[in-house]
């Protein structure tokens, strides 16, 4: 693709043999949605739409679910542990599998596992037996899903658009996953209190059924580029070790989505907590709590798609930091309305460390190699696991304002040295990057 003063580019395909020489299309100027003229990345959007929502809902209906079994902080904090420990223990493996395999083909076992995970989970709600194990059981097979997925979907958008067109493509998908959590957590809370929790499964079960029928409607055209035939997984896992040693790039956002989902974003699993037992909100209270933090990343998400910055170490870990100042003010409030507040400026910054995460690493690698990239960042927000279980430990012995706000100005300092330790991550040339793999 070629650029004209960082805003118009060509809209041709990686494997289109008119997108380079004679004969190709005069470049156009990009707007917002742009993205949607590709047809493939329509079916992903489309396909996003019902499977993102339904992760919200999901996550909203569980965590309210356990703490109304347990009145534990550190029970709901497992709630988000068995859904991520997945991402930490298979996130370089899925990586491979989506060099390996074909994507669309990675993605649609993913929605097939979903299906039966929500579908048992219903039936239980149904027969009046569920308990807070079944909602962990569930939560962990939609997880290891979720590693699937986002290794594979973000490494098939490499395949499809390059340069200012990635970027938009990418805030677009970033979009759909945040503007979910405006969505969701209002969708499951209302059905929460309409017809209880088994009202709210079955809500989500027909979303799944959407994002399966979605999926499986799907004919990607892109080419992807494939791993070299007869390479192990075991031998493309240590490919992406030695990846993300030897190109700087990736090891920035390696490492700072792994600070992140560590001292961070944990304190979601404590928002029920802080909404309930401090702010006196009700179960809807806490889904428009949740709701502003997805409100607030879809209006940066599109703002990134129109504008397509260019200082992306900067919007991503600036983000990282602002969303992890914005938990530790949460924590804090006073009042409802302050803590709303600082929900949907935390969603701002969500966006932007969104998504960059995949655009800095994408754009860092051979397209060979697109999988296990994603397959490290995937492991890296694995670290979302041990640190929830700190998060909800911390909160169950000290306080969850002080949990919260704790380890978000940790995590801040973190950031900071990994800033001045990483050029990468203030938009400055780093040293040319080293080999990426050995013979």
């Amino acid at each position: 693709m070629n650029a004209d003063d960082g805003r118009t580019v060509e809209w041709a395909r990686m494997d289109d043999p008119h997108s380079s020489g004679a004969g190709r299309r005069p470049p156009r100027r990009l707007t917002t949605f742009d993205a949607l003229s590709d047809p493939t990345f329509r079916r992903l959007f489309a396909l996003g739409w019902a499977y993102y929502t339904y992760r919200a809902v999901e996550l909203t209906v569980l965590s309210w679910f356990v703490l109304t079994f347990t009145d534990s902080a550190l029970a709901v904090a497992l709630v988000g542990v068995s859904r991520i420990a997945p991402m930490f223990m298979f996130g370089l493996l899925a990586g491979s599998f989506a060099d390996r395999f074909a994507r669309i083909r990675m993605i649609r076992l993913g929605q097939g596992m979903n299906l039966a995970a929500s579908t048992t989970l219903l039936v239980l709600l149904v027969s009046g037996v569920a308990e807070a194990w079944h909602a962990y059981a569930a939560i962990l097979v939609t997880g290891t899903t979720w590693a699937i997925d986002y290794a594979a979907r973000r490494a098939l958008l490499g395949d499809v658009f390059q340069g200012p067109a990635l970027t938009n493509a990418t805030a677009l998908d970033s979009g759909l996953v945040t503007g979910s959590n405006f969505l969701g957590p209002l969708v499951g809370t209302v059905l929460i209190r309409v017809g209880g929790f088994t009202s709210a499964y079955a809500g989500i079960v027909i979303l799944t059924v959407a994002g399966l029928a979605l999926v499986l409607s799907m004919k990607v055209s892109a080419r992807q580029p494939r791993a070299a035939d007869g390479t192990s997984p075991g031998r493309q896992v240590r490919d992406a070790v030695l990846l993300v040693r030897g190109n700087r790039a990736v090891l920035a956002t390696v490492l700072l989505t792994g600070v992140f989902n560590f001292f961070g974003w944990p304190f979601m699993q404590v928002v029920p907590v802080i909404s309930r037992d401090i702010l006196d909100a009700s179960e809807i209270g806490y889904g428009v709590l949740v709701s502003a933090l997805g409100l607030g990343a879809l209006c940066g998400s599109v703002a990134i798609a129109t504008m397509r910055p260019s200082r992306q170490g900067s919007v991503f870990s600036l983000g990282a930091m602002l969303i992890m100042a914005s938990a530790g003010v949460f924590a804090w409030a006073p009042m409802y309305s302050i803590a709303l507040a600082c929900m949907f400026i935390g969603g701002l910054g969500l966006s932007g460390f969104a998504v960059m995460q995949p655009v800095i690493p994408l754009g860092a690698v051979a397209s060979e190699l697109r999988g296990r990239a994603m397959g490290a960042v995937v492991l890296s927000i694995g670290a979302q696991a041990p640190g929830m279980l700190v998060m909800g430990a911390l909160a169950d012995a000290i306080g969850p304002r002080e949990s919260v706000s704790g380890m978000a100005a940790v995590g801040i300092l973190v950031l900071v040295w990994l800033r001045l330790r990483y050029p990468v991550l203030r938009d400055i040339p780093d040293r040319p990057t080293q080999p990426i793999l050995g013979s």
